[in-house]
């Protein structure tokens, strides 16, 4: 078990929110330069070097923005938003995601 402290939190999400990020960030220390605020809530915090399904780890979200609290400026992306930067200390980009497959699906059989 372990806690954080910050003076100011800027996500809606409680600090010990699980979020899913890569074993290159987590255990390499490579740089959050993508983001993703999913449909059904969750976070990804990626590093943008890989999309293998064998790098996830689960992470609670403060230990992600203890590292790099520049993620502030995403603490308000939208459900359903993706951002991302080329480096540390870049401009985010935000784009709104395409759906996914099992949504189309759903509104399909409606």
């Amino acid at each position: 078990m372990h806690s954080h402290q910050f003076a100011h939190w800027p996500f809606a999400d409680a600090h010990n929110t699980a979020s899913f990020s890569t074993t290159k960030v987590v255990r390499e220390h490579l740089p959050v330069l993508m983001v993703s605020h999913d449909a059904d809530g969750a976070w990804q915090f990626l590093d943008a070097t890989t999309d293998e399904p064998g790098e996830a780890l689960l992470v609670c979200m403060a230990c992600i923005y203890e590292r790099d609290q520049s993620l502030e400026q995403i603490a308000d992306l939208p459900l359903g938003w993706s951002a991302w930067r080329q480096e540390v200390g870049g401009s985010w980009e935000r784009a709104e995601n395409p759906p996914e497959d099992d949504d189309e699906d759903d509104n399909n059989a409606a």
